[in-house]
This record gives C-alpha cells, structure tokens and sequence, in this order.
C-alpha cells in the first residue's frame, strides 16, 4: 500500500524537528504527460534533476504562491503518489534572456545547454501563458529555482 503524503510529511518533520512547517504536494511536467511527469520525478529522485522555472506571469494567472526559500513539498510521481520530499534552497527572478547555462544544464532536460533550454522553453512558456490568454516575452521575469531531494520514500 501506497505512503500518503501526509505520513511522508509527518515522518519527515518529526525526524528533523521541523515545527511550524507545512507542505504542498507537487509533480513536475504536465499531469497529462504521465511519461513526462515520471521522467522529471525520476531524475530528482536521481539527483539530476536540481532547477526548475516557469515565467512570474503563470504564477499571478494561477494564483499560485512563488516558491520561497524553506518551503517544503512532497514530490508525486506519475501516478500521483508521494515519493519524496523535496525543498526549494534558492527561488529568484531572472529575466528569461539571463537565466544562466549552469541553471539550465541542472534542469535536467534536452541536451543541457543553454541554447536548447532556451528554444525548448521559450516554445512551453508561450503555450503555457496563452492558456491564460497571455504573450510570452523573453524580456519576461522567470522564477527559477533550485530544489534538493530531502527524503526518499
């Protein structure tokens, strides 16, 4: 039977004395993507994965809070189930134009460089804001931002 991600959660605190501290579940990809969605979960797990980013503007369309530094989350896989626990070290807004080699190379995706990160990306995040019938410029703030496996399930 599957952990839920409540007992992961309180496993985890309780172990490392984190009072006061609360979590989010996330999984990244597309949830639609289930191939994707594992992927991605399987090179955090790996330790490949390290840097993630989405444009500012879908954070204000989803009304979604911008990661910050401690916030905790547990991670799902594919099938939606916790595998882990990971925290958000470092959250900044980059210009998309600045974000930086190393970032790009840890977000584990393509063939790691900046030039492929760019194309790849500034394609999903013209997708991703004309959802919210926004543009995408890559004069755009980007949050980028680097997480660290804390706990394997």
């Amino acid at each position: 039977m599957a952990t839920s991600s409540e007992k992961i959660w309180t496993d985890f605190s309780e172990s490392h004395h984190l009072t006061n501290k609360t979590f989010q579940t996330r999984w990244f990809g597309e949830q639609s993507n289930s191939a994707e969605v594992q992927d991605l979960t399987n090179k955090i797990l790996a330790g490949d994965k390290i840097s993630t980013s989405k444009p500012l503007g879908y954070y204000s369309s989803e009304g979604e809070q911008i990661p910050q530094v401690g916030d905790y989350y547990v991670l799902l896989n594919a099938d939606m189930h916790p595998v882990g626990i990971i925290e958000t070290v470092v959250s900044e807004l980059v210009p998309f134009f600045r974000v930086s080699a190393e970032h790009a190379y840890n977000e584990a995706e393509g063939d790691r460089t900046l030039s492929d990160w760019q194309e790849r990306s500034q394609t999903k995040f013209t997708k991703q804001m004309k959802k919210y019938d926004r543009t995408f410029s890559t004069n755009d703030p980007i949050v980028c931002e680097v997480i660290k496996l804390v706990y394997k399930d």
